[in-house]
């Protein structure tokens, strides 16, 4: 198009007076026709058909697609490339050149044209940011919307962890709970347990004292050859067993290990308070104070 603004006097598309056809005016095939042709036209035509050395001398290109005329291969090109036509050959039909207001019409119209097609490109372009412009805020959308859901996903994930955290903790203070209730129902029961010995004890030295002989003087000691001896045993029942005087502690060890308490053990006495060790192991139980009866505690050591 710019080249057309500056050569306003050659164009691929003339004017209606420049432009022929075949069936408007057929170009001349033989000189008797081109002669024939120049006496019409006039003086003013009649470089046409110009004859050198008797042959007729090509003074433009024609289409033979479109029959359109052009000045030089350099138009026919042009023309070539826009409509894809391919099918030229020479002619010795001259294009007369534009007069001054052909030329103005003609520029007129090349601007007009130019302009249009600034004025199309210019709407194309508009349409082209618009539509990027929603692109882009649909884009913007999209991306407003992926972020509110993630930190949604986000909150949700924190507050699940939250309650599963308060859930472990109700769980573990319940298992507290209950392990100090046990604690407390074991330690009540062991004092039931101890209370329950202690009375029995007692009902036990009662008995033996009432069933000594009314007979015998104030401030008279017996004496007695055997050991009445009952032992607590931790889960289980309790054990009565009746030793001679003199049996030692070791004797009373092996009879405890030969009835189940075969883990390691202690024997203690709840009144007096008194625990048995290693060196009272050969010491009979007259000389422990056992004589006549007693009650003591099996207790296991770890």
């Amino acid at each position: 198009m710019d080249w057309l603004l500056a050569n306003p006097n050659v164009s691929d598309e003339p004017e209606e007076p420049s432009e022929h056809t075949l069936g408007e005016k057929t170009a001349p095939a033989s000189g008797s026709e081109q002669a024939a042709g120049g006496s019409a036209a006039g003086a003013g035509e009649s470089e046409e058909g110009e004859i050198q050395n008797g042959e007729q001398t090509a003074q433009s290109l024609i289409c033979n697609d479109c029959q359109k005329l052009f000045r030089d291969a350099a138009t026919a090109e042009r023309h070539a490339i826009k409509t894809s036509h391919q099918n030229f050959s020479e002619s010795t039909e001259v294009i007369a050149p534009l007069t001054e207001e052909e030329k103005q019409a003609k520029l007129a119209e090349l601007k007009a044209r130019l302009a249009e097609k600034q004025a199309s490109k210019a709407k194309e372009e508009a349409e082209e940011r618009r539509q990027q412009e929603k692109i882009r805020r649909k884009a913007g959308q999209d991306i407003s919307v992926a972020k509110q859901q993630m930190e949604e996903k986000e909150l949700k994930k924190a507050f699940d962890a939250k309650r599963r955290e308060k859930e472990l903790d109700r769980i573990a203070k319940a298992k507290v709970k209950a392990q100090i209730d046990a604690d407390k129902k074991e330690r009540a029961a062991k004092k039931e347990a101890a209370k329950r010995a202690r009375q029995q004890d007692a009902q036990e030295e009662a008995a033996a004292a009432a069933s000594q002989p009314a007979s015998s003087a104030p401030g008279v000691k017996r004496l007695y050859n055997e050991a009445r001896l009952q032992f607590r045993v931790p889960g289980a029942s309790p054990i009565t067993h009746t030793f001679p005087a003199d049996s030692t502690l070791t004797q009373v060890n092996e009879f405890l290990q030969s009835n189940g308490c075969d883990k390691p053990f202690t024997l203690s006495m709840t009144f007096p308070r008194k625990t048995f060790g290693e060196g009272d192991l050969d010491k009979t139980l007259k000389d422990l104070g056992l004589v006549p009866s007693s009650a003591l505690v099996l207790a296991y050591t770890a």
